[in-house]
This record gives structure tokens, sequence and C-alpha cells, in this order.
């Protein structure tokens, strides 16, 4: 080979081996990047999100249920609800059976590798240390599930608690009403569907979130107010249980109307005997019931219901409690 076509070939190497070792830099780069969250990752439950969008799953140790009823930061609302979701919906169970009286459902709500984006940021539904009740009936736990409320009665009020939720109660067992089980006969047997706060006649009663005092003959029927008396009903507006009702009962007096707004704290009413708890020890009696359908099964018998235990969300409510 000739002196200058020898260089040419040693020029022409220098700048294929240049060549080659910017390709190499450039696909470390684009791996580099791929791990900084740029990059489009495969999402459990389908499709792709950033992959440095928070996930409860790579959020580190999974916070206590008991340590999210505190306040917590923004950033641990997401591993809060998952928490506080069922462990056996986390495992894929759940499911009623006959005689469990507890809601179906697969999935817990905001449990990890729920869908995320952006316009979902836990920090746009949900104030910082809150954790949002469930939206969904998908692995609801109607035992411990807690909504983000006030206790309905003021701090310095003398109470106690009396009757549970699925306490055994007498009367016809209406559509929305929970059983405890069935007679011999095929009757229903009516279950308790609150709790009981005995208190004096007269305390004033308070609206445990903000929202809109509501119709309660209009949602549930037939409506029955020789069972139920006096009754302010609450549906909630707040971002954190928006679409939630409380139903306060037996009340002596009413100091709002249907189609009023309310605020968290206010006076609504006061506490009294009416309706069927005239034998009985005076007492204010309290439900919760979601913005959907929960699955329950009895005894063989299966219906679909909007209330759930409201005892966790009281007690988490309760200045005395803590």
């Amino acid at each position: 080979m000739t002196g200058p076509s020898r260089r040419f070939s040693r020029t022409g190497l220098a700048i294929i081996a240049v060549v080659g070792a910017l390709s190499v830099a450039a696909i470390a780069g684009a791996a580099v990047l791929g791990a900084g969250g740029f990059s489009a990752s495969p999402n459990p439950a389908g499709g792709s999100m950033p992959s440095g969008w928070p996930d409860a799953s790579a959020a580190g140790p999974m916070p206590s249920a008991a340590s999210c009823a505190t306040a917590a930061p923004a950033a641990s609302v997401v591993a809060c609800a998952a928490a506080s979701a069922p462990a056996s919906a986390a495992a894929g169970s759940g499911t009623a059976t006959d005689g469990s009286g507890t809601a179906t459902g697969t999935s817990p709500v905001g449990a990890a590798g729920g869908s995320l984006s952006p316009s979902a940021s836990p920090s746009a539904t949900a104030p910082a240390g809150v954790v949002a009740a469930p939206t969904s009936p998908v692995g609801f736990d109607v035992r411990h599930t807690i909504v983000p409320m006030a206790f309905p009665l003021p701090a310095s009020a003398a109470y106690r608690y009396g009757a549970g939720w699925r306490a055994p109660r007498d009367g016809v067992v209406r559509p929305y009403n929970l059983i405890r089980g069935v007679a011999p006969d095929g009757t229903l047997l009516r279950a308790h569907d609150g709790i009981d706060i005995l208190v004096k006649v007269g305390t004033p009663v308070l609206a445990p979130f903000s929202g809109i005092v509501i119709d309660p003959a209009t949602k549930w029927k037939p409506w029955d107010p020789a069972r139920y008396g006096k009754v302010v009903v609450i549906e909630s507006t707040e971002p954190t249980s928006d679409g939630y009702m409380a139903m306060l009962v037996h009340l002596s007096w009413l100091k709002v109307k249907v189609g009023e707004a309310v605020t968290r704290g206010q006076i609504v009413g006061r506490t009294g005997k009416t309706g069927n708890a005239g034998a009985t020890p005076a007492h204010l009696h309290f439900e919760l019931r979601a913005p959907f359908t929960i699955r329950y099964g009895y005894g063989g018998v299966v219906r679909r219901l909007d209330v759930f235990d409201p005892t966790p969300s009281v007690r988490a409510a309760d200045p005395k409690a803590h």
C-alpha cells in the first residue's frame, strides 16, 4: 500500500473509533435519563405513567393505619390510603359469603399499583395529613373505614357509647336496613345501622362535616318517621368525604332545614328522644352512609346497601379518645 493510502486508512479508522465512542455515550445517557423519571414505565393497572410519579409500592415502608390517623406529610397520603385498605382485599380476597356481612371486592382503593396521574395528585383531593374516604365499593372495608369528620357532640358534653353497629333490633327491615340473619319462617331479622352515643336531652348536635342538609324520605324509601323521629341528614361536600352522608337521629329540635348548607362543627339541632327512642336512655343515634352501595350477604340473603360501621370514624373524631 502506498504512503497516502496508508494515511487515509489510519484517519478513517480514527473517525470510526470516535463515532463508536459517541454512540456508546449516547446509549448510556439515555439509560440514565430513563432512570431519572422521564421515561414511560409499565403500570400494573395497565397503560403507563411517568416512572418518577409517586407510587405507594416504591415509597418505602408502608405506614400503619394508626399513624395515618395523625398528621402526616402530604407525600404520605397515597401510602396511608393503601395502609387503611383491608389486608384481605390487598391479597385479592374479601368477597362476601353468606353470614359474613362483609363487602365484596378484590382490590383496595388507593392501594399500590393503582393508576395515578398528575390530575389525580393526592394533594389535589385531600389536605396534607388527611386520608380521603374510599370513592368506590371495590375493596371497601365496612368495619374499619375511617371517614374524616368532626365529632357530632361538643367536647364539653358528658357522653358514653351505647349500642353498636349490627346490634339486634326489633322492627320491620326496610330495603336500606341491615339484617343480622333470617328467622326460621323466613322473616329478616333487623340489625342496628349505626352507633348510639348516650347523652342527655338538649345537648347541641354538630355537623360532622360541611355539606347540604337533605331529606331522608327522598333517599331511603319507605322512610319511617315513627322510628327515626326528628332527623338531620347531611351530605358531605368536603373533598375527603364527598357524597358521604351522616344521619343524626332522635333529635328534639332542628336548627337547620332541608337544602341548607352547613359547615363542619355548626350546631344543627339538639339531642332528644323522638321516634322510637322514648323508652330508651337518651341518646344520639348516628349513622354514616356511603355514596355507593356495598354488597352484603347474610344467611343466604344477598343485598346491596350504602350503610357501614360508623364506629371507627366516630372514635377517630372523639376528642376524649386521644
